[in-house]
């Protein structure tokens, strides 16, 4: 089992679930990370937009239970 927690723009964590495989939680995961980059109005490939999915990147985590 996998838990998938994620960053959420205010240095907190979010959780997102607990899923049966990697798949699955790498699928929560992604769809995390479309949310939260749709929130920018930067442009792909802009030192913004790389400095916030860093962030998010960083910031996020998926634990095996």
């Amino acid at each position: 089992m996998y838990s998938v927690n994620t960053y959420n723009g205010t240095y907190q964590l979010e959780f997102r679930g607990y899923f049966q495989t990697l798949d699955e939680a790498m699928e929560e995961f992604q769809r995390a990370e479309s949310e939260y980059m749709e929130n920018f109005e930067y442009e792909v490939g802009t030192t913004e937009y790389n400095q916030e999915l860093e962030n998010f990147i960083f910031n996020s985590r998926i634990d095996k239970k």
